[in-house]
């Protein structure tokens, strides 16, 4: 039986341990991850998930780009929209999305009224130089968030608040950026906000 992760934000229980198996859920995005591989079963190199997305929902994700690694998305049921490199596109049951490194993106949404199941796949792009932090960090990063979102603890629109957002993507700063923003500006930027949420126990 799946684990859905509802704990409290910040609670050690709840950090570092994405399992195979395990479902997280962001009620306010009406999005579930449900971990098929984690970076355990992978030797770091990629993770393997399905998510599903209610009618409607999903479509809050932030323009991100990943650094050195390569996402795909295969459409198992339904159908949605995503944007990649400043176009929105749409794909159907059976379609395929790939999200090379270093093209910024946003994840698949579902624009319809029915329910969203896609198969999502990272895996770094360069095995031979691997970053074994990374995909956990990951993990960790989409834990956090999503149990923030279960305790109320986010924006309306499911989003971090400002310094939890700061705290949450300094931890994957090596491995995703912002895409709308600068990536010198946000070096710049988020360490004292981090700072600053770090101090108020974010």
């Amino acid at each position: 039986m799946n684990s859905v992760a509802k704990g409290r934000a910040g609670d050690q229980n709840q950090r570092s341990m994405a399992r195979a198996g395990q479902t997280i859920e962001h009620p306010t995005l009406g999005v579930n991850i449900r971990f098929i591989k984690t970076h355990r079963e992978t030797d770091g190199i990629g993770w393997e998930a399905e998510y599903t997305i209610a009618p409607g929902k999903g479509r809050q994700y932030t323009p991100h780009t990943h650094l050195r690694s390569d996402e795909w998305f295969r459409v198992i049921k339904g159908q949605c929209k995503y944007w990649l490199n400043g176009k929105i596109y749409k794909a159907y049951a059976g379609d395929e999305i790939y999200f090379p490194a270093n093209i910024p993106h946003i994840h698949p949404w579902n624009y319809c009224d029915i329910q969203l199941v896609l198969h999502n796949t990272i895996l770094i792009n360069n095995t031979e130089k691997k970053h074994p932090e990374e995909i956990r960090k990951l993990e960790e990063y989409y834990e956090n968030w999503f149990s923030l979102a279960c305790c109320g603890k986010v924006r309306k629109d499911g989003m971090p608040k400002l310094l939890q957002s700061a705290v949450l993507l300094r931890t994957i700063r090596k491995h995703v950026v912002m895409a709308k923003l600068p990536v010198l500006l946000q070096d710049i930027i988020m360490p004292p906000l981090a700072l600053a949420g770090r101090l108020k126990g974010y």
